[in-house]
């Protein structure tokens, strides 16, 4: 695991707020040369810390369900499994889970009928999968990526960085946006 400074989320804060906000833009914010910040946002992608990309809202374009699926697996063929649920296109989380399921998809549909063919034709054909729960998605009313981590996993104040914006991500020593 990769340990973040307080500078990689200062730079991961300006980008959760504009994922196209320039190099230059981000230095300037934080008080820093554009050559670090472009050094630091390549080692955050190479590490896979972070994802640049679209985020597509599916109900605004025509994406008409959204399911999640709560699937009881066959513990033999866990890993199975989640790779072929992995390979379907419109399956877009897979996770495994505790309590009474082992697994959790989320899938999108453009329509309930496409919905219920997934899950009488093609979920049965991946075998380990014993039984499935699903439930749709009526409105969704958060989905967010500019998350920060506690103020307890945020590294000690860097000298030279100073605040990029209202979001606040706190250390114990200073506050830094």
């Amino acid at each position: 695991m990769s340990m973040l400074d307080e500078l990689d989320w200062a730079i991961i804060a300006c980008l959760q707020r504009d994922g196209r906000t320039p190099n230059t833009a981000i230095a300037a914010q934080l008080g820093i040369t554009e050559a670090t910040v472009r050094r630091r946002i390549e080692r955050l992608l190479k590490e896979g810390i972070i994802k640049i990309a679209a985020i597509i809202d599916p109900f605004k374009v025509g994406i008409q369900t959204v399911a999640l699926i709560h699937l009881d697996v066959d513990l033999g063929h866990l890993e199975e499994v989640a790779e072929q649920l992995i390979a379907l296109p419109n399956v877009r989380v897979v996770a495994y889970t505790t309590g009474f399921y082992d697994m959790l998809i989320e899938g999108v549909f453009k329509s309930q009928q496409d919905l219920l063919t997934f899950l009488k034709d093609q979920l049965p054909q991946i075998p380990g999968i014993r039984n499935s729960e699903t439930s749709i998605l009526l409105q969704l009313l958060k989905r967010t990526y500019d998350w920060t981590l506690p103020q307890w996993q945020i590294s000690p104040k860097r000298k030279g960085v100073r605040a990029a914006s209202n979001t606040e991500i706190r250390s114990d020593s200073a506050i830094l946006a």
